[in-house]
């Protein structure tokens, strides 16, 4: 298996952890405040990371370094709008939102990391938000709960912010699961701070059930699926890795229909053919430009 099919591989195994992970987070929302599900979170990730390093004995490291404490911060912004967002709005209405992750992804990535797009990349790219915008197109009035919207967009701008940031400190000398383990440390004292300031730290009301269910979508999405983001990032250009992470939005919907039914329309469905399909070819697409870079680079040393 060559570096670009493992970084897909991990890629797609990500997207379905993360795909779950909304619909069990609004189960223990139901029973838990939005402030304390992010400390939830952020501690269930820090134990994680922990237990991994015991487990591999590649024990975690704290990484002191600029990029990796704004990283932090923008993830605890990320991870408080995440539970604001998922407390206003359904399920599928926060995969329906969180579309525009992968336009704030491609975006960023130009402006920090300098990545230059293809015409066909930017097609292709084009096609798969259009497709997720036609997919979304269900009938729906999201203007019911601006601010729930708005939360919404602004989780997937600061995660998006994020993993740039990570992108910028990932290398084969620094560990994925250290990286996440200094991320998540940092974030938990933003986040205490937080739950301070909206006088909910103390307050006794844990509920059993929800702290499971946020537990479980942590170790799933916040965890597996984003250790996972880690390791992709390390085989591929983080615009491709992250317009291939818009069929989140589609599993969610079909994980979540049984709970919450949604209406399936001519244009939702056309969506769902043009997302795969550009999803595919973007992929395709990304092997053949290695490929000939490294043709490329093999002539010129030949000469």
């Amino acid at each position: 298996m060559s570096n670009i099919q493992k970084g897909h591989l991990f890629n797609m195994i990500s997207v379905l952890m993360l795909a779950v992970g909304p619909l069990l987070s609004k189960f223990g929302l139901l029973q838990i405040s939005p402030s304390k599900a992010a400390l939830i979170n952020v501690l269930t990730i820090i134990a994680a990371c922990v237990l991994l390093g015991l487990f591999t004995k590649n024990y975690v490291k704290f990484y002191f370094e600029k990029n990796i404490i704004l990283l932090a911060v923008f993830n605890s912004l990320g991870i408080i709008f995440l539970f604001l967002s998922i407390d206003l709005l359904s399920p599928v209405e926060i995969g329906f939102l969180g579309r525009f992750y992968t336009v704030f992804a491609v975006i960023l990535s130009v402006f920090f990391l300098n990545e230059n797009l293809s015409r066909k990349e930017l097609f292709f790219i084009t096609f798969a938000v259009l497709g997720t915008f036609l997919f979304v197109d269900t009938g729906g009035d999201y203007t019911n709960n601006l601010v729930g919207s708005l939360f919404a967009l602004l989780y997937t701008f600061f995660f998006a912010l994020t993993n740039i940031f990570i992108k910028k400190t990932l290398s084969k000398q620094k560990s994925s699961n250290s990286i996440m383990f200094t991320n998540n440390s940092i974030s938990l004292l933003i986040i205490i701070i937080y739950t301070l300031i909206m006088g909910e730290l103390f307050y006794g009301d844990y509920s059993f059930e929800g702290i499971g269910y946020l537990v479980l979508s942590t170790l799933l999405g916040g965890f597996l699926g984003t250790l996972l983001l880690y390791e992709a990032l390390k085989y591929l250009r983080f615009s491709i890795a992250n317009v291939t992470r818009a069929f989140s939005p589609l599993l969610l919907a079909v994980i979540s229909y049984p709970f919450f039914p949604i209406e399936i329309t001519v244009k939702n469905t056309l969506g769902a053919i043009i997302l795969i399909l550009s999803i595919l070819l973007l992929s395709t697409g990304d092997k053949k430009e290695k490929a000939d870079e490294k043709t490329k680079v093999t002539s010129k040393s030949a000469k």
